[in-house]
């Protein structure tokens, strides 16, 4: 059951053979000896392999795919990269403000239109309809068309948990979305027996969310859920709330592209700008083909561009925000000249894990870019040997400052392997019976240590594996 732990001598201040065998002698200790584990530590200037175990094998990473993606991304489009959305008055602009045509966003699928990057989840779209205004637009005679030619039209990644989809951190996305295709749902209570009354931000369809829960009288019990409608498009909200309180949710918003076009089109009427027609997205067809009138150039009237790559990918890893990775991996769908979305981008994932960092095939199975899904598969071995070659990359230095550390305010570290400031930059995972650990380790002699653990199917409390990962960490960065 025990996989030996290699010490290669000559590496610069090798760990102990007693550290490896204090390692296996955590993993094997009841009640984590019925849990599979997966563990690789590898010195990222040596290359020296200080401790090995089930290395070759593949597990369910949860949040450590993020990992991947990212690195991915940052290898392909470089730290500097952009995502930019355009807004296009197309058709004939008179001296009054008034267009005869229509309004056409042209989105990248920016990730970062949120409050993670602005002040509030609309402050983007505000920026857009100010520039809009300031174009000198008083009234669209026409539609606001999202143009999603370039995107694939599959909105829920088919291996998904059926009971996540309600929930923000399985949040759906597109060209354009707001709040990380997300909405902040406040439940009220009134008196027992009242209906629980809604409301939430931002707002584009007043009919999105609907209630089906009820006041109750004050009770420890008493507890919120959500489920989709059966038309998928929609969330009730269910379950009991004590009479007379207040209660927040955080749901996906589920069609978050045209959430985000009627919240544009409501701040512009706030803005004197009127937009006559209706919203549409153009899931992979032209604008020109599901509106005969919307076809040619436009004039750009607002233009927006996202913060580098390198922050991006630091909102992405240090939370674990889910649906930003999603948005990463459809972007990199497009790369050579695929559709933007879950298939092309999973192809383009593992075509540039295979090709720049030399992953063998068999060691990756992809099927989203978060996680969430447990169709995932990645050995600690390619985990580790993407770590040591980013190391070598000129971004070296500002991927490990994207990861998490401990102690840092509202990162999956922040509560976790305290004394290790400065010397832990890892990505937690967490899925059911799913917990990993991966990232970088500076040791006490000035060493650079590129790790991945892996554990699955415990059947344990999250806090317990937790626990001994971390226990795992803090016997490595102590050495002899």
């Amino acid at each position: 059951m025990l996989v030996a732990a290699a010490l290669l001598a000559g590496a610069a201040g090798p760990i102990r053979a007693q550290v490896a065998a204090d390692l296996d002698a955590l993993f094997d200790a009841p009640p984590f000896d019925g849990m599979h584990v997966g563990a690789l530590v590898v010195d990222v200037e040596s290359g020296a392999t200080l401790y090995a175990r089930n290395e070759g094998r593949r597990f369910v990473p949860a949040s450590n795919q993020k990992v991947l993606t990212t690195i991915a991304a940052m290898e392909r489009l470089g730290p500097e990269y952009r995502f930019r959305t355009t807004v296009e008055a197309r058709g004939e602009m008179g001296s009054s403000g008034i267009l005869v045509g229509h309004l056409v966003v042209r989105g990248s699928g920016d990730p970062t239109l949120s409050r993670r990057f602005y002040d509030d989840d609309e402050a983007a779209l505000g920026l857009l309809a100010d520039q809009i205004r300031d174009a000198g637009l008083r009234r669209v005679r026409g539609d606001l068309i999202i143009d999603a030619e370039a995107w694939d039209s599959t909105r829920i990644e088919e291996t998904w948990m059926w009971g996540d989809l309600p929930f923000g951190y399985a949040a759906v996305g597109g060209p354009f979305a707001v709040a990380e295709g997300r909405a902040e749902v406040e439940a009220r209570a009134g008196a027992p027996g009242d209906p629980v009354s809604l409301r939430w931000w931002p707002l584009g369809d007043p009919h999105r969310f609907t209630s089906a829960a009820r006041s109750v009288t004050p009770s420890d019990s008493a507890d919120l859920s959500a489920r989709l409608l059966r038309s998928g498009l929609g969330v009730e909200v269910t379950g009991e709330l004590s009479a007379f309180t207040v209660d927040t949710l955080d749901l996906s918003a589920q069609d978050p592209v045209r959430e985000a076009g009627l919240a544009l089109v409501r701040l512009l009427g706030d803005r004197g700008v009127d937009v006559d027609g209706a919203v549409r997205v153009t899931w992979g067809e032209s604008p020109c083909a599901v509106v005969a009138d919307a076809c040619g150039d436009g004039v750009t009237v607002a233009t927006l561009e996202s913060p580098p790559l390198t922050e991006v990918v630091q909102g992405i890893l240090e939370p674990s925000q889910n649906w930003m990775a999603e948005q990463l991996l459809a972007h990199l769908g497009a790369v050579g000249e695929g559709r933007t979305g879950w298939n092309d981008g999973a192809r383009a994932l593992r075509e540039i894990l295979q090709t720049d960092f030399a992953v063998d095939s068999l060691d990756v199975t992809l099927r989203d870019g978060s996680g969430l899904s447990a169709y995932n598969l990645v050995t600690p071995r390619a985990l580790v040997s993407m770590l040591v070659q980013v190391h070598r990359r000129p971004w070296a230095a500002a991927y490990a400052r994207a990861l998490a550390e401990p102690g840092e305010d509202d990162s999956t570290l922040e509560r976790r392997l305290d004394g290790l400031q400065g010397r832990v930059y890892a990505k937690t995972g967490t899925i059911t019976h799913v917990n990993s650990l991966s990232g970088y380790l500076d040791t006490a002699d000035g060493r650079r240590l590129a790790f991945a653990f892996l554990t699955n199917g415990s059947g344990l409390r999250s806090s317990q594996v937790r626990g001994v990962v971390d226990r795992a960490v803090r016997r490595l960065a102590d050495g002899n």
